[in-house]
């Protein structure tokens, strides 16, 4: 598959599939920053990526230029990248993080190509992060729902036991992930943080909290989380201030309050 390209094909046993898209799916960033803070802490290491190419309408979602050290112009092209972990107990699953954006075509080719993935690291579960804007106050612990295809999920995740989605409407590429794997008989999960949608603020280090620890339900390994709580403290600081003078503002949010 040209799109896909492995710089090597790491030896997983089963495996944890982690996705994680920007854009449509990703309210605050607060999905693709809990994965790169996954990668970050686990030492996840780059095995493959996907080619954007035929994924992405460039007027859309354009490329960056850069300047590197040396002086030379660099253009960054959008990829999907995907990373390996492997706890020390080789009774532990194994990991793997993609993250990306989310593209505008072909999205069941694409999904073809998640799916080489996932056969190639032996994948038996994926789980999708996301984040979308809600009527949620900013003063409460951020909501995250959670669904899955089924109350098994494995050996060693008994302790999930998730509903199914009874969301219907428009939907985004996660759901198309969920349908490609499951025809061919793997289970998968979703995990949603709720980001206030009256603050409309990137990054929400709060909701990107929020989702790495309830994706740690799934991984063997603790991660530390004291730098990115340290963060969503200095953020809900630099919010209140922000509203001090906002009575307008600061109602709404008590409404919110009470019906949270």
């Amino acid at each position: 598959m040209s799109e896909l390209e492995y710089f090597e094909k790491p030896q997983l046993k089963r495996t944890i599939l982690f996705t994680a898209f920007s854009g449509w799916p990703d309210a605050s960033e607060a999905a693709t920053r809990a994965a790169r803070y996954m990668v970050r802490h686990l030492g996840a290491r780059r095995f493959a990526a996907i080619d954007a190419e035929e994924f992405h309408i460039y007027t859309e979602q354009r490329p960056a230029i850069s300047t590197t050290r040396s002086g030379t112009r660099r253009i960054t092209w959008p990829k999907y990248r995907f990373y390996a972990w492997r706890p020390e107990d080789p009774e532990e699953r194994d990991v793997v993080i993609m993250i990306g954006s989310e593209p505008q075509l072909k999205w069941r080719r694409f999904s073809e190509l998640i799916l080489d993935v996932v056969k190639t690291c032996n994948v038996e579960l994926v789980v999708t992060l996301g984040a979308l804007l809600d009527a949620v106050p900013h003063t409460r612990p951020p909501r995250v729902t959670s669904s899955a295809t089924s109350t098994n999920l494995g050996t060693g995740l008994s302790h999930i036991q998730w509903g199914p989605s009874r969301y219907e409407g428009p939907t985004g590429i996660t759901s198309v992930v969920i349908d490609a794997v499951s025809r061919i008989g793997i289970e998968s999960a979703s995990i949603w943080g709720h980001a206030p949608h009256y603050l409309q603020v990137r990054p929400n280090p709060v909701v990107t909290l929020a989702l790495v620890r309830a994706a740690q339900q799934f991984i063997s390994q603790p991660m530390d989380v004291e730098r990115l709580r340290s963060r969503s403290e200095e953020f809900a600081t630099t919010v209140e201030r922000a509203l001090e003078d906002q009575d307008q503002v600061k109602g709404y949010v008590k409404q919110l309050e009470q019906k949270y």
